[in-house]
């Protein structure tokens, strides 16, 4: 497994051999082509991740979670409620 410092420095160091890369190019034909070989690539890869077993698990847990977080704010909404409803209950019955 990848670490995440290791993946920044990847990328970092994909991006600098991109720009190194386009700094020599300097026929017109042949910078247009290395454009599309990189969108292309690019396309590519960001199908692969979005329909890897991983990235659909991560986007599964993420709306449980999101589903999980609001229903305790939810519950903790009306425990709130309930409990300042009793206290004006209370102060009105003991005034």
């Amino acid at each position: 497994m990848l670490k995440t410092p290791e993946l920044l420095y990847a990328v970092v160091g994909a991006g600098d051999f991109a720009v190194s890369k386009a700094k020599n190019l300097t026929d017109r034909k042949m910078t247009a082509r290395t454009y599309k070989d990189m969108v292309k690539r690019g396309r590519t890869l960001s199908t692969k991740i979005k329909r890897s077993a991983p990235t659909k698990q991560a986007i599964a847990q993420t709306k449980a979670a999101r589903s999980q977080a609001k229903a305790a704010a939810t519950s903790a909404t009306k425990v709130m409620r309930a409990n300042a409803k009793a206290a004006r209950s209370a102060t009105n019955k003991s005034a």
